[in-house]
């Protein structure tokens, strides 16, 4: 590989005599792996389906454990994960096992308030989603609205039902949110050093905005991260990037214009390289290819003084509440609603709509389900050549018996008993905030509102949804709706996410 040749010199410098092994390691094909989703499964129960669904091909079964990512597996050929049945259920990312190293190593506790700053595709995300355990809240920003919505379908796929996805500019959101989130991960861009291996093309980009064109833009980022974070919180900063300019020259400047900022102290790993730089040893590490299976990055932690009484435990803040909006569900946790003025792509679950007593519900809710948790489903295994037609977005044959059917009333998967209802920002990013801001549906509500008082109203038609659809399984997950029809089922999943 032909690389520039001030890079060469600066990595010189940096390795040493570890240089040649460095430079070995371009000859190696880049790493591939999954990490499982504790939200939906566990180690033991995916490794045992996956070898049952694999059993006629041997290398695709193959599943090595990434040996400092606890529910991370090395694999060999991504397309046999991306094509099956598991990867639609939201069973597992898949994701370079380096770059899952930074959700990894974010401690997490249940209630957290995280935000994500840089958060999109969403593999980071997932991770931290899976760690809540359906508590506390997740913030996942990410400044393109393009790249968001790539975010919004991995959260959604991931069963998500208390998170939230913005499409702001860091600084915004600091003036709204002083001192909010006491987890805040800022996976920064960077110049990439660390992907050359499996982007070539990143070089020439390297050469045109090089680190120095870089760091700026990430200090912008982590001081308004900083400013985010509550005193007792915990900031983690990753790039994909061994510059010592975009890495420790930006911690080094971070803490010395915050004094209540400190360097924290990450696990150790036999593989990690730890940071050179004094009084940052035990904060920072990178991931070297010549001495990990992964590709190059940087993490590193830092804790923020609690000096104040501002910082208390959020674990109290628990569960969901069922908000209708324009005949439309929306489930958000408890503690928080939408702020006016932010672009939101996705507030909480969007359970679907409701019209003349029947819910017509949503992908998303679909993908957050158990499969105990409908009236009706449809089980079918991952080898049954009906689900991948349904995956693919076909009508596909049912027969006598396969419905399983529970009494199961709305009020037993949602609080609908709600003392107040709420005007959101929801789905879309523009209009239905420029709705909320002109004050369209106020009227509305206040009728909505009047007629909840005096016993009626969506609070009594939301006790009485009939859900008619049925929910389709792969091997027990959810991976859709459809609707019956003699003996046929229409395939309700959504367009966007068909298996091609």
């Amino acid at each position: 590989m032909n690389l520039p040749e001030k890079y060469v010199r600066t990595m010189k410098d940096f390795l040493g005599e570890d240089y040649p092994a460095w430079q070995d390691s371009f000859l190696a094909f880049p790493e591939h792996g999954i990490r499982i989703n504790e939200l939906k499964t566990n180690l033991e129960s995916f490794r045992k389906m996956w070898t049952v669904n694999c059993k006629n091909d041997p290398g695709a079964n193959t599943l090595e454990a990434i040996d400092w990512i606890h529910n991370g597996f090395h694999i060999r050929d991504t397309s046999v994960f991306s094509m099956h049945p598991y990867y639609q259920a939201g069973l597992y990312y898949i994701q370079e096992p380096s770059a899952m190293t930074p959700a990894e190593l974010m401690p997490v506790e249940p209630g957290d308030y995280i935000l994500d700053l840089c958060a999109a595709p969403g593999g980071k995300s997932t991770e931290l989603l899976s760690k809540l355990r359906g508590t506390g809240i997740l913030y996942a920003n990410d400044i393109s609205v393009s790249r968001a919505q790539a975010l919004r379908k991995n959260l959604e796929m991931a069963g998500a039902s208390n998170a939230y996805i913005t499409a702001e500019d860091p600084g915004k959101l600091a003036a709204i949110f002083p001192h909010f989130f006491n987890k805040i991960l800022v996976d920064g861009p960077c110049s990439g050093e660390g992907m050359f291996r499996r982007k070539p093309d990143m070089i020439s980009e390297w050469e045109k905005r090089g680190p120095d064109y870089y760091a700026p833009i990430q200090s912008d980022i982590l001081r308004s991260a900083v400013l985010m974070l509550r005193p007792g919180g915990m900031l983690l900063y990753s790039t994909c990037t061994f510059s010592e300019t975009e890495n420790e020259d930006r911690i080094l400047s971070l803490l010395r214009e915050n004094e209540d900022l400190e360097p924290g102290v990450l696990p150790d790993h036999p593989g990690f390289l730890k940071s050179r730089v004094p009084g940052l040893e035990n904060c920072c590490i990178r991931i070297m290819p010549h001495r990990m299976r992964g590709e190059g990055q940087f993490v590193c932690l830092l804790k923020k003084r609690c000096t104040s009484d501002i910082q208390k435990d959020r674990t109290e803040r628990t569960g969901r509440k069922i908000y209708p909006v324009n005949n439309q569900l929306y489930l958000l946790p408890y503690g928080h609603m939408p702020v006016r003025g932010i672009r939101y792509l996705m507030t909480g679950l969007h359970v679907g709509s409701f019209k003349s007593g029947r819910l017509n519900p949503t992908q998303a809710l679909a993908q957050a389900l158990s499969a105990d948790e409908w009236p009706r489903t449809l089980n079918l295994s991952a080898q049954d050549d009906r689900l991948i037609r349904y995956l693919r977005g076909e009508s596909i044959s049912i027969y006598e018996g396969e419905i399983t059917s529970r009494d199961l009333p709305i009020r037993s998967l949602f609080d609908v008993s709600a003392d107040k209802y709420a005007l959101l920002p929801c789905s879309g990013p523009s209009e239905d905030i420029r709705s909320a801001k002109a004050g369209k549906g106020r009227k509305k509500l206040y009728k909505d509102n009047r007629r909840k008082k005096a016993g009626t109203g969506k609070d009594s038609e939301l006790s009485m949804l009939y859900m008619e659809d049925i929910l389709i399984l792969a091997d027990g997950f959810p991976v859709g709706f459809g609707s019956e029809n003699r003996g046929l089922l229409k395939n309700k999943r959504n367009p966007g996410w068909r298996m091609l």
